[in-house]
């Protein structure tokens, strides 16, 4: 099996970049790994970043174009978190 930085990022799914970027976080938070390592894992962190943020920017303009009204405006609505629904 490849190993993560083997693929190419911009064949990711949101959540499989999301999950590897949460992973290279956590690397980097643990400060334990030599600076040659940390600069490659910042590296490959940064372009899964930008990719996620790219992944969600299509979404939300999908989602823009699904919500216009019969004037052809977006309409533009708060979504509501759940009262239950907590931060980690």
């Amino acid at each position: 099996m490849p190993s993560d930085d083997s693929v190419p990022v911009a064949s990711l799914s949101f959540d499989t970049a999301l999950v590897q970027l949460e992973a290279l976080a956590d690397q980097l938070e643990q400060g334990d790994i030599p600076l040659e390592d940390a600069l490659r894992v910042y590296e490959r962190a940064v372009e899964l970043f930008g990719h996620c943020r790219a992944r969600l920017e299509g979404v939300e303009q999908k989602l823009e174009l699904l919500t216009r009204n019969l004037e052809g405006e977006p309409v533009v609505e708060q979504l509501e978190q759940p009262e239950d629904s907590a931060d980690d």
